[in-house]
């Protein structure tokens, strides 16, 4: 099996440079945000606050890594826990103005990045590709990985 023709090897390549430069542009504007941190800026801001259970669900974080990032975030005054409204034993986590002024900086940066990278993509060949992430990832999530039972994909089709 030839690695470079494996779509899982690009992915991850795509994702280690990604979280390089991100970092990168981040600190060369100035300001030490972690993928992690701009990962959670980034849902909250579009998502609105969320259980911690959500944030370890849409991440693929465990919930002591969830903890320890909010923990260091809610240090930073990025981000507040506040009571869930139907469960007051729970908390949900949310922006604080501080997190939302710094995702306004940010997000700029970020779109940046990702225009450099979609640089001479259709959009028709974006679509696609995110189709087929789509469906690979959710044919990983929750599947028996132990089964032998799946036929095994030819190279030429990874």
């Amino acid at each position: 099996m030839n690695y470079e023709r494996q779509i899982l090897h690009w992915v991850n390549r795509l994702g280690f440079l990604t979280r390089k430069e991100i970092v990168a542009r981040f600190g060369a504007a100035g300001f030490e945000v972690s993928p992690e941190e701009w990962a959670l800026l980034l849902l909250l801001n579009e998502g609105g606050a969320k259980a911690p259970s959500e944030i370890a669900e849409v991440t693929s974080k465990d919930r002591t890594t969830v903890t320890r990032l909010v923990d260091g975030m809610v240090r930073k005054g990025l981000v507040n826990r506040i009571p869930n409204e139907s469960d007051r034993r729970r908390m949900v986590i949310e922006l604080s103005a501080s997190g939302h002024g710094l995702f306004a900086k940010l997000a700029p940066i970020a779109k940046g990045l990702i225009g450099d990278a979609m640089g001479g993509i259709s959009d028709d060949d974006a679509q696609i590709t995110l189709a087929v992430l789509k469906r690979m990832t959710s044919s990983l999530q929750g599947a028996d990985l132990s089964s032998s039972s799946k036929k095994e994909p030819q190279d030429a089709k990874l």
